[in-house]
């Protein structure tokens, strides 16, 4: 390989390898989001375009995360939309067998749902993290409540207060999840312009074509309607979630693989 023969081949090369530091290739999370940060700032400053760049070496991957339930109800599934688009992935949910069951006739197997983000490494597994911290903290916030004077003083069915405080919890997530993606964005857009982004949605595009996978529109999650008190218990529980702790601390026993 040739050496970069001017300043600004050096500065695109500098700023490649910078997009490459990734979770995947041995980098801590905060790491990855310094070197993509400096990179937005070195293509700001010198007008470096996208498509300029050799950024294809970072392949699209696919992180699962298993999916907790609440009776009937899958914890967080409304949120992982949210996630996806904040996050820039694809997403999907699948079933699994549980990897306990895997030498029991199918008939006996017990079966596990998965939430599946599709997308480059360090965006992946910050979808799966986020989906995987949201449920874990839905989870034990639904704990907190039930031992609370508000749930104690409904005057509702348990169930139907329960139901209440998980959609008004999601709700306000995905609000906070929105308001995140379009602050990302705006800021991504503002550094490097749009062909950045663009390049990214079609390399995801093009790796996701070749997994050959066909994905089906699913019904969504209905909560319905419920205690207006409970439901907003559980928004203030919401707006007290840290969407960042835990990011980049290891995979939580919740995950697949």
């Amino acid at each position: 390989m040739s050496e970069p023969t001017t300043e600004r081949d050096r500065i695109k090369q500098k700023v490649a390898k910078l997009l490459n530091m990734t979770v995947d290739r041995g980098a801590s999370e905060a790491e990855a989001m310094a070197a993509a940060d400096r990179a937005a700032e070195l293509m700001a400053h010198y007008d470096i375009e996208a498509s300029e760049l050799s950024i294809r070496s970072a392949r699209a991957v696919e992180q699962r995360v298993a999916v907790r339930k609440y009776g009937s109800l899958n914890i967080a599934m409304p949120c992982a939309r949210h996630i996806a688009q904040f996050c820039d992935c694809k997403y999907w949910l699948s079933t699994e067998t549980d990897p306990r069951d895997e030498d029991l006739p199918e008939v006996w197997q017990r079966k596990e749902r998965a939430v599946a983000f599709f997308g480059l490494p360090a965006d992946a597994e910050i979808a799966a993290y986020l989906f995987d911290l949201i449920t874990n903290v839905i989870s034990a916030e639904i704990d907190i409540y039930k031992v609370s004077a508000d749930y104690q003083s409904d005057g509702v069915n348990g169930r139907t207060a329960i139901t209440s405080f998980i959609k008004g919890m999601e709700e306000t997530i995905n609000s906070r999840l929105d308001a995140l993606r379009d602050e990302k964005h705006q800021t991504v857009q503002q550094s490097t312009g749009r062909s950045l982004v663009l390049l990214k949605e079609a390399q995801i595009e093009e790796d996701f074509a070749a997994t050959g996978i066909r994905l089906v529109s699913g019904g969504g999650s209905y909560r319905g309607g419920g205690s207006s008190g409970a439901e907003a218990s559980g928004r203030a529980a919401g707006g007290r979630v840290s969407l960042s702790s835990g990011v980049g601390a290891g995979r939580s026993a919740g995950a697949l693989r």
